[in-house]
């Protein structure tokens, strides 16, 4: 087979698209935000879970701003460790910590997109080419428990009535430690959780939707 067919065999152009890394970030980020509205549209229209499914797609497994990460968590374990439910700081921690991956993860998406020639307006075959490329099913699904824990870590702590009034006292003093943000992200989360009894069933749809896109990728 010559080299032009072979670059067509495996959707590559001769060239990479040396396009800004931001300009193609923000067109994956936007894919996938698009990719997990039309999956998941009956939870968002479902009144009972339009609070936590907008925290969660938003605010969870949506792409957050990293420059209130790491030192925000710093200083929050450092003002609040012993003033606060232990399950607050720990449903945060286990955010962050699926952050890291989903961005190294997409950062790993962007350098396919970029060794492919693909721009920013991904297609759903350009979406599944690259994200097969990657290889990394099990790490895939690592995310996704990850995803789960976090959402039922929340909803834990979301439950404990002495949390709601720590929160407030909390959230009030951590604008003065330049704590806001985060502080704003974690009663978001308390808020949207507290009024749901069952989370089992929002937890398990993401669960069994996201084994199945990722298995559509790479069938047994």
């Amino acid at each position: 087979m010559s080299t032009s067919n072979e670059n067509q065999a495996l959707d590559i152009q001769d060239e990479p698209t040396h396009l800004p890394y931001g300009e193609l970030k923000r067109g994956l980020q936007a894919f996938q935000s698009e990719r997990m509205s039309r999956t998941y549209a009956d939870l968002k229209q479902n009144p009972e879970y339009h609070r936590i499914g907008k925290f969660f797609f938003d605010e969870i497994y949506g792409p957050m701003d990293f420059t209130i990460r790491d030192a925000s968590i710093r200083k929050l374990h450092k003002a609040l460790e012993g003033r606060i439910d232990g399950n607050i700081l720990s449903a945060v921690d286990m955010v962050f910590d699926l952050q890291e991956l989903s961005e190294e993860l997409d950062d790993r998406l962007v350098e396919r997109m970029n060794i492919r020639g693909y721009g920013p307006e991904l297609n759903a075959n350009q979406y599944e080419t690259i994200y097969r490329d990657l290889d990394n099913f099990d790490q895939r699904m690592t995310q996704v428990e990850m995803a789960t824990d976090a959402v039922a870590e929340f909803h834990r702590f979301s439950k404990k009535w002495i949390v709601g009034i720590s929160l407030k006292t909390a959230r009030s003093a951590s604008r003065v430690m330049g704590l806001g943000r985060i502080m704003d992200f974690i009663y978001e989360g308390y808020s949207a959780f507290h009024s749901i009894n069952d989370i089992q069933s929002f937890t398990d749809t993401i669960r069994s939707r996201e084994e199945a896109f990722n298995r559509s990728i790479w069938p047994e």
